[in-house]
């Protein structure tokens, strides 16, 4: 997605920007030439050196944008000091000056330092200052989106709009989906029906390589903001022309899109499958390690957490049979088991670390069972002391855990009186009765 430039940056004065002279990026130069007050070509008069400024004045010829009308006089500064683009000797000898101007504090001046002026032998019909149309399209978007969320967090939905209705249909549906997502962070009720204008702005783009790209920056767009209708719709019409990218590392990168649009719109099925089809493998443990940090603030002091973890797991044991699978239901059984070890540290959360633990030893994750009944034990009373004696059993033959925590539940269990390892054995299976042993009670739950 390409990065807003903030437009106070791109409206520097033309003083500050001269200590840059040249080295300044060639898009910030674009930027300010597009908020130009105007676009016009003065027939020079004359030049009047104050420092390292000139100011040019003539007549106005040409007006390409702007209110300035043709046979007015008019007079810009210019710098024309030390590495500025223009010499106070090249002004006075061009009898043509072609410049973008904006009002300042000493009347007008050239917007981009000069860097855009053209001095030309007479006036022409076109304008002779004309840019990379990439970079003016780059800018463009930058400053709209700018505007854009200005507008929105002054909860004026209508004015967003006006502002990403642009003509350029490209601009147009990148612009719908930065809106829909900056509305529905605000919650404006024009949120939704804005999503899918976006969504209808991408379908209608032509070229099938330029919806795939403006199409996955819109979906960044709406995932970021949150319109979770919005961009699981498009992430599911861009699936397939993804699938059939042909270059890996691009299919790669278009396919991470559709991962993390649907992660952060509470999707964790659908995000594994399209997860499945990265083939890297470094980046596929990569984004599991992280994967439940999409959720924002994930953490014990966080009630949403729990559920987020626990939809995570479903959404990984919804894949088919498979490595993948196997890899991403241990990695985020890791994940929640930490969680729940250092929540355990703390007194007062002991309870949120066993509902923790407990969503991973469902799981039959051997070392989230076992400190799952650690902390059951260390209640104390009937009813936990039960608890525990099961959950030791599920960690004897959970995976993720070998043979030494089998050995160590084993002997744990054998500290269990025959009525507690009894009681347990019925929470496995109601009907289970007779003398239970801690190997029968391991057998119990292995089944």
């Amino acid at each position: 997605m390409k990065r807003t430039v903030p437009l106070v940056l791109l409206l520097l004065s033309s003083t500050s920007a001269l200590a840059a002279g040249a080295a300044m990026e060639a898009r910030n130069y674009v930027a300010r030439r597009l908020t130009a007050e105007s676009h016009v070509q003065v027939e020079v008069a004359g030049v009047d050196v104050s420092g390292a400024a000139c100011r040019v004045s003539g007549t106005v010829r040409k007006v390409f944008a702007g209110k300035p009308t043709v046979g007015e006089p008019l007079s810009f500064l210019v710098p024309c000091g030390a590495g500025a683009f223009w010499s106070a000797e090249k002004l006075k000898a061009a009898k043509v000056a072609e410049v973008f101007l904006k009002s300042g504090l000493g009347g007008l001046e050239a917007v981009d330092d000069g860097e855009g002026l053209r001095g030309l032998a007479a006036v022409t019909g076109q304008p002779q200052s004309v840019d990379d149309p990439a970079l003016v399209r780059e800018m463009t978007e930058s400053i709209a989106r700018y505007r854009i969320e200005g507008e929105t967090s002054r909860r004026d939905p209508t004015a967003a709009l006006s502002l990403a209705r642009v003509a350029d249909p490209v601009l147009r549906a990148r612009l719908l989906a930065h809106a829909a997502g900056l509305m529905t962070v605000r919650r404006l009720s024009e949120a939704e029906a804005t999503a899918d204008e976006a969504v209808a702005a991408v379908k209608a783009l032509s070229d099938a390589d330029t919806r795939l790209e403006s199409g996955l920056v819109a979906l960044e767009s709406l995932a970021m903001g949150q319109a979770r209708k919005g961009a699981l719709t498009l992430a599911a019409i861009l699936e397939p022309q993804v699938d059939a990218l042909t270059e890996p590392s691009r299919r790669d990168a278009a396919t991470l899109v559709l991962y993390g649009a649907r992660i952060r719109s509470d999707d964790p099925a659908a995000a594994f499958a399209s997860l499945s089809k990265v083939t890297d493998p470094a980046t596929r443990r990569d984004r599991l390690s992280n994967m439940p940090f999409a959720q924002k603030d994930f953490s014990p002091v966080n009630p949403e957490s729990l559920g987020w973890m626990d939809r995570l797991l479903g959404g990984a044991e919804a894949l088919p049979p498979g490595e993948f699978r196997t890899e991403a239901v241990t990695q985020l059984c890791r994940t929640a088991q930490r969680s729940a070890m250092e929540m355990a540290k703390m007194q007062n959360l002991v309870g949120k670390a066993a509902a923790m633990a407990e969503v991973a030893a469902r799981r039959r994750h051997a070392p989230s069972a076992q400190l799952l009944a650690l902390i059951r034990e260390m209640e104390g009373g009937n009813a936990a002391r039960t608890e525990a004696a099961r959950w030791y059993a599920v960690s004897a033959n959970g995976f993720d855990g070998g043979d030494k925590l089998k050995a160590e539940a084993l002997k744990a269990l054998g500290t269990f009186t025959p009525a507690e390892r009894s009681a347990a054995a019925r929470l496995l299976r109601p009907s289970a009765s007779g003398e239970i042993s801690p190997t029968r009670l391991v057998e119990l739950a292995a089944k």
